[in-house]
């Protein structure tokens, strides 16, 4: 099914008690592919790319806790583990195992571990600016 030209629908999931939202771009039929943005940012940054992709792929973008349309975590919680597991959430809910993903920056983060921790999960993934710990960094938490 080729998708028609309106908006993305939006949706919720929860995780950890909280109320996430993520749009779905329609095309159920196509693999999917997931878009996670980066900090300080929110799932419709992605609709550049999920408008020139969405006739061959089945496209979810989610917004992160306490980013966009998702819930604050009331207690403060914003570690990268409540982002992984809020993450795995969301594509064990959909059923989109294995999954293609798109990330930026925090999303890169949240990413790249996820599949790091879930690679039967990832069929690829695309982490641009995926920040992590520098080698330097590396050597002195082994000390």
């Amino acid at each position: 099914m080729i998708p028609d030209s309106s908006g993305p629908t939006s949706r919720i999931y929860f995780s950890q008690r909280l109320r996430l939202h993520y749009v779905d771009w329609g095309n159920p039929g196509a693999p999917p592919l997931l878009l996670v943005h980066g900090g300080r940012d929110h799932c419709r940054n992605w609709d550049w790319v999920a408008t020139a992709l969405r006739r061959d792929w089945h496209i979810l973008a989610p917004d992160l806790r306490g980013h966009g349309d998702s819930q604050w975590s009331p207690d403060g919680s914003y570690s990268m583990a409540a982002y992984i597991y809020d993450l795995a959430q969301l594509i064990h809910q959909q059923e989109l195992a294995p999954v293609r993903i798109i990330s930026h920056s925090l999303g890169g983060m949240i990413t790249l571990r996820y599949t790091g921790i879930y690679p039967e999960n990832v069929h690829k993934l695309i982490a641009i600016e995926g920040l992590g710990v520098t080698p330097r960094r590396m050597v002195e938490r082994a000390r």
